[in-house]
């Protein structure tokens, strides 16, 4: 049997007079502002890992090659016939054997190996970002030599501190991010049109609960009601053995998600567990002392 969808009906001033429940505006509410956050947050993520993170890291590997080019102009004796890297996946590689082989690199391979690593890190470990000549792929300049280059960056690098490096979890991690939130964003979603989708009804006369799927219960098939989890607007109905489809079985009903639930449980619980008259609670007081 399939469940009966909920409805949006004005629910009757008596909760008891209802027949059917509705979706709880609350908590629609609550579901709502949770998506949106979540939404929120994957933009953000997504913003983060694809554009400011790969901006920081080109940023950054300017000024990492502007210090590797310095070096070498230093170092090496000028870098008037320097050429650039046609293949700096293999001159990484080549940097870490020499480092693992004689256990240190030179200032200058060492400024090498931090430039390209970080390329690496934004994929642009490509000679579209190393080689000379190229046209510079974070600002579409041309590069036609390595003094040129050098003097473009020291310019710029003369007049801005230096920028803060990215580590090779930085984008990963707004990925992950962005994908928690994509999960959470769905997993909402599916849980309000699962609610939206089920409702419990009621029949008065009988104190009848129908729930979703067709199981009844009336208050001859509750053998006891647990409200250990009240504070958290749930409950829960252990059924009577003999129930036909539900017996020995307990059931948890979500108060907070369908009006006005909570108020056909209590009267549910009324009928079944009635309260004493107040002359035998008195027998019963008077009997204890």
């Amino acid at each position: 049997m399939t469940d009966t969808n909920a409805t949006t009906q004005v629910p009757a001033s008596d909760p008891l007079d209802a027949t059917v429940t509705t979706i709880n505006r609350k908590w629609s509410l609550k579901l709502l502002v949770i998506t949106a956050v979540s939404a929120f947050m994957a933009a953000f993520f997504l913003y983060d890992g694809a554009v400011r993170y790969p901006e920081r890291g080109a940023l950054a590997g300017e000024y990492f090659e502007f210090q590797y080019l310095q070096s070498f102009d230093k170092e090496r004796g000028g870098i008037a016939a320097m050429s650039g890297v046609d293949d700096p996946v293999a001159r990484l590689q080549q940097l870490d054997e020499k480092r693992r082989t004689t256990g240190s690199l030179d200032a200058t391979d060492q400024a090498m190996v931090v430039w390209l690593e970080n390329l690496k890190i934004i994929k642009r470990l490509t000679p579209e970002a190393t080689a000379i000549p190229r046209t510079n792929y974070r600002d579409g300049q041309r590069v036609e030599s390595a003094a040129q280059r050098l003097d473009e960056l020291t310019r710029v690098w003369t007049q801005k501190s230096a920028p803060t490096p990215l580590s090779t979890f930085d984008i990963p991690s707004q990925w992950g991010g962005m994908a928690v939130c994509i999960i959470v964003t769905v997993w909402v979603g599916l849980s309000w049109a699962r609610g939206s989708s089920r409702a419990y009804r009621w029949e008065r006369a009988a104190a009848r609960l129908t729930m979703p799927g067709g199981h009844c219960l009336v208050p001859g098939d509750i053998a006891e009601v647990d409200k250990r989890k009240w504070d958290k607007l749930y409950v829960s109905l252990r059924v009577k053995p003999e129930h036909a489809t539900l017996g020995g079985k307990s059931i948890e009903f979500d108060l907070l998600r369908y009006v006005p639930l909570e108020a056909w449980i209590l009267e549910m619980e009324r009928q079944a567990f009635p309260p004493e008259p107040a002359s035998q609670q008195a027998e019963s007081a008077a009997s204890s002392t």
